[in-house]
């Protein structure tokens, strides 16, 4: 084992200089939350034999299903493990999340690794999956290659997040605006329901006591789905935080500003609604 460091901090810089380090064919990135199971670089290696010039994306599960956190048991029943998972669909680079892949270096060198102009959380492993893709790479399951991932996330925590992937999915759009189309969508509906999202941020201050009454009778109801109230209260909280990043990506990229995502309570939300796989 080699340890490194550099100066410039995040993940795409953090991961490039271990791509320029490497000296074997595969690079797998695993995050320090992943607990790898014992076959997990054999059956990563088998795929690559059966699938040449193909990224393996592993199985990863979070152990949720016991835990009382109503949550959690959200975040479980609607299989998101991230503020960007994708539940449904055929696997491609939307699929490339660095939690746990494999993929033959040379191929990361021809496409220059991960953009390290991304500075939040989100999206530079999404970014770098579309070149990838683009540059012949399969995209392919590898269901033997299991890790666990502990991680707990809490409400508070896992909304920043979801504020922080909003703003790197601007930076996504940016560099690929054919991708607008894929990640976004702009129907009846969501015309419609963007007329509210002013409001939601007040609306949720006024009932947010009725919710944390509603996840103390959860917590101590069970380990089964959550209420439909709560269900409905969280899908919309994950919308509204993840729209809100995305917003303030569109407004500071103009100006050329690059400032972090903050939490106000005031923003504006976008014309597009960020779509969700369910």
């Amino acid at each position: 084992m080699r340890l490194f460091s550099q100066r410039k901090r995040g993940a795409a810089a953090t991961r490039n200089v271990g791509i320029r380090e490497a000296t074997g064919d595969i690079i797998l990135f695993i995050d320090d939350d992943i607990l790898a199971e014992p076959t997990l670089i054999e059956a990563h290696l088998a795929a690559h034999a059966a699938n040449p010039k193909s990224s393996i994306i592993g199985a990863v599960v979070s152990p949720w299903e016991d835990v009382n956190d109503p949550f959690l048991r959200y975040l479980r029943d609607r299989a998101i493990f991230n503020p960007y998972s994708i539940a449904c669909g055929p696997m491609d680079f939307s699929y490339y999340h660095t939690g746990n892949v494999s993929t033959a270096r040379k191929s990361l060198l021809e496409v220059g690794g991960f953009n390290e102009e991304f500075f939040f959380y989100g999206m530079e492993d999404i970014e770098l999956g579309y070149r990838l893709e683009k540059n012949g790479s399969r995209m392919v399951h590898g269901s033997s290659a299991k890790a666990v991932h502990r991680y707990f996330p809490t409400y508070q925590h896992f909304m920043e997040r979801c504020h922080q992937a909003g703003y790197s999915l601007g930076k996504l759009i940016d560099l690929h605006p054919e991708l607008k189309s894929r990640f976004t969508e702009n129907g009846k509906r969501t015309r419609f329901l963007k007329k509210f999202h002013p409001l939601y941020g007040m609306f949720c201050f006024i009932v947010n006591p009725i919710y944390r009454g509603i996840e103390q009778w959860e917590r101590r109801r069970g380990t089964g789905a959550v209420t439909p109230v709560l269900d409905q209260h969280y899908y919309w909280a994950i919308r509204y935080h993840f729209f809100r990043g995305y917003s303030q990506y569109v407004r500071t990229a103009g100006s050329g500003q690059n400032s972090k995502p903050a939490s106000p309570a005031r923003e504006r939300i976008p014309t597009l609604a960020i779509e969700r796989h369910d």
